[in-house]
């Protein structure tokens, strides 16, 4: 049933086409951004759960990105 309603609509397959190209390329983009985050800043926020609220500041942040 669906699909005879979906060969109806004129120009469906643009939407799964432009869907798809969306979806990688949000996709690569957040590998890539991933991939180039520094070390230290990773680890940094790795650690931020397990410590105690008075030990986090934003500078502490700050100054664990910039290094």
């Amino acid at each position: 049933m669906i699909q005879n309603i979906l060969r109806t609509f004129g120009g469906i397959d643009v939407y799964g086409v432009t869907s798809l190209c969306l979806f990688f390329l949000v996709f690569g983009g957040t590998v890539i951004w991933a991939l180039l985050q520094k070390k230290s800043h990773l680890e940094a926020m790795s650690r931020v759960p397990l410590e105690n609220d008075s030990e986090i500041t934003p500078s502490n942040l700050e100054t664990n990105h910039e290094q």
